[in-house]
């Protein structure tokens, strides 16, 4: 098999188990965010309601994901120095172009 096709796999593979686990800890993050709401109102603090991303294995929106975005931004500094080997770029491209 192509190294690709086994890296797509593997990725595929991953998201759907991201989608199962929220999707599986929905109903607990909700009554999460009613008690820390309830909680709030105890403290007789006045904040916004949690966001219930928040709460959840992994967040809804990747693009949300701060790390996500750090680590793209550490890629491309080490690609732009020509810290990293040719055929290293050449795996990244694809974690860095999406």
């Amino acid at each position: 098999m192509p190294l690709k096709l086994i890296y797509e796999l593997i990725r595929l593979g991953s998201e759907q188990q991201k989608r199962k686990a929220n999707i599986n800890s929905i109903s607990t993050a909700r009554l999460a965010g009613i008690v820390i709401g309830i909680a709030k109102s105890f403290s007789k603090e006045k904040s916004s309601d949690v966001n219930i991303d928040q709460l959840l294995p992994f967040p809804l929106n990747e693009d949300a994901n701060l790390f996500i975005a750090e680590t793209r931004e550490i890629f491309k500094g080490l690609i732009a120095k020509r810290k990293l080997p040719v055929s290293v770029i050449a795996s990244l491209s694809r974690v860095i172009s999406t």
